[in-house]
């Protein structure tokens, strides 16, 4: 028991230092003896855990997918996905760098962990379609262009700092620009509550009312996380 906890923590050390290698170089500048000296771990322990940089940079992936997956809520509305997801991104910085050094690679290299993604979204496709069905969306929305427009929404501060800093004069880990997209998103995902309950059923009010009062809670919880940005 003993030793398998130590191999439990030596996966973890490496897994952290992979993942700042790979937010800073992407998979293809990562270095594996690079990972090591951060993780303060013996080169081979890296193949020992993950057989390949490959592996190392899938499990990786798959850590973070499992904790956004685990913290969705059944029934979570659009705009508390909204505002939980800015915030969560402003916490993990270093997923969303991932994704952005795969976008900008131009070989023809098969993406990493791509069926696991897949699945991933399909499952958030599927969501938002349940929840055009039970009439929290509206009925004509596409649920993939759905998912595509909230994932850019709660990214977009984090993608072009450079932008936000030219429109705002502020930095998107400001806790005052923070409180404020936090408020435009509310905004936005308010006004499409409305559009599926203007009929004013009494349940979708009593929904909306739950949505202002998680988007109060995730809005604090990302005013917490701020900081100064340090580049993309």
């Amino acid at each position: 028991m003993s030793q398998q906890r130590d191999l439990n923590r030596t996966r973890e050390r490496i897994m952290a230092a992979a993942q700042k290698e790979f937010a800073e170089h992407g998979f293809a500048g990562a270095r594996t003896d690079a990972i090591a000296r951060r993780a303060r771990v013996n080169e081979r322990m890296i193949f020992y855990c993950f057989d390949s940089k490959e592996g190392l940079y899938r499990a990786v992936l798959k850590q973070k997918m499992a904790e956004k997956a685990a913290l969705i809520e059944p029934d979570e509305d659009f705009t508390t996905g909204l505002v939980k997801g800015f915030a969560t991104i402003c916490n993990d910085r270093d997923s969303l760098r991932m994704w952005q050094w795969e976008a900008l690679d131009r070989s023809s290299r098969k993406l990493v962990a791509e069926e696991e993604r897949r699945a991933f979204f399909r499952a958030e496709v599927a969501r938002w379609r349940r929840a055009k069905a039970n009439g929290t969306v509206p009925p004509d929305a596409d649920e993939e262009m759905l998912l595509l427009v909230s994932t850019a929404l709660r990214a977009f501060p984090l993608l072009l700092p450079q932008a936000v800093s030219m429109v705002t004069g502020m930095d998107p880990l400001d806790p005052e620009f923070q409180r404020k997209w936090t408020a435009c998103l509310e905004w936005v995902g308010r006004r499409l509550i409305a559009h599926s309950s203007k009929n004013g059923d009494a349940p979708m009010r009593a929904k909306t009312n739950m949505t202002e009062e998680a988007g109060k809670r995730a809005r604090s919880k990302a005013t917490a996380g701020g900081g100064r940005h340090q580049g993309s």
